[in-house]
């Protein structure tokens, strides 16, 4: 395995590893100064090689949302989760916005369309994704897993 993308935020972390086959995205947390893996860990598998990018702006290809955030204190979901995002974008797609009610991330497209970010949100909110083309046209993504969001 070698590490192929990093994105760090503050008090949580997200590596894209690959290795001849595949491609891992893992969630890890810095808690009182040490990174750790959360208890519970969640791990997309997407094929090492980027699909044909020749598809509709709107669309994010091996979508993977991850959510982490320590339990509340009755034992019940957190109220706020960390979120990973992760998959291929279309050709001609420069970056990629990505927002909750609580934060947003902007993040550049790799050279093989793959895309990571991470970001805070409520537990049960779908985060809301807009491509930004480098024709300048900016195109929200749609997809049930991602938030509606008006052009």
């Amino acid at each position: 395995m070698e590490p192929y993308l990093v994105v760090v935020r503050e008090d949580v972390a997200a590596v894209a590893l690959r290795n001849a086959k595949s491609r891992y995205v893992i969630m890890v947390n810095e808690v009182d100064g040490q990174w750790e893996t959360p208890q519970m860990m969640t791990v997309g598998e997407l094929p090492r090689e980027a699909p044909d990018r020749d598809f509709r702006p709107s669309f994010i290809q091996r979508l993977e949302i991850a959510r982490n955030g320590p339990p509340s204190a009755d034992g019940g979901p957190p109220e706020s989760s960390s979120i990973t995002l992760s998959g291929f974008v279309a050709s001609g797609a420069q970056s990629i916005e990505v927002s909750s009610s609580l934060d947003e991330y902007v993040t550049d497209v790799a050279d093989d369309g793959f895309v990571l970010a991470v970001l805070r949100s409520p537990w049960r909110e779908k985060p809301a994704v807009v491509v930004a083309l480098s024709d300048g046209r900016r195109i929200p993504c749609a997809h049930p897993s991602l938030a509606f969001t008006e052009r």
